[in-house]
């Protein structure tokens, strides 16, 4: 039976959601990166995101992640539990997201942390490449990863 996939602008309700069900990696990569409480923080990316590249996402009715992209070309994810059973399936629905992202914004450039392996692969898999690994907080490395759009800078990875 195939997977009903929905998305929509998050609610308060949903970000509430989110945080109650947060997968525990990305709970420590708020703690790490941010001052503010995993609520607050989910909050504030929604706000700080373009209201056409964030969404909430469920599948069969359940929420399997926020995601979105800063005004200043940042995407960010937040994921669920249950994002383990659906990550093969989200990934080539987000993949025409990530193509709209990169065409307001010729760079998309964030950190995700180097034990979140299931997002450095769904990052790999929609084309993001990586490029240096350092440590947020003593203890807690990151690696940063970025999309450069070929259509605004078409020789930009001629060089590398």
């Amino acid at each position: 039976m195939a997977v009903k996939v929905t998305k929509r602008f998050p609610t308060y309700e949903d970000m509430v959601e989110l945080t109650d069900n947060m997968r525990q990696i990305d709970v420590d990569e708020i703690e790490a990166v941010t001052n503010l409480w995993t609520l607050d923080c989910v909050i504030a990316s929604v706000h700080n995101s373009e209201k056409a590249c964030c969404f909430a996402v469920f599948a069969d009715g359940v929420l399997v992640c926020i995601y979105g992209c800063s005004i200043t070309g940042n995407p960010w994810l937040l994921c669920t539990n249950a994002m383990n059973s659906h990550v093969l399936n989200l990934t080539r629905r987000t993949k025409h997201i990530v193509w709209m992202m990169s065409k307001r914004w010729p760079i998309l450039s964030n950190v995700v942390d180097v034990r979140n392996k299931m997002t450095i692969r769904w990052l790999k898999t929609i084309g993001f490449t990586f490029t240096e690994t350092f440590e947020i907080k003593p203890g807690f490395p990151v690696i940063r990863f970025e999309m450069v759009s070929n259509e605004v800078f078409p020789t930009s990875r001629l060089w590398n």
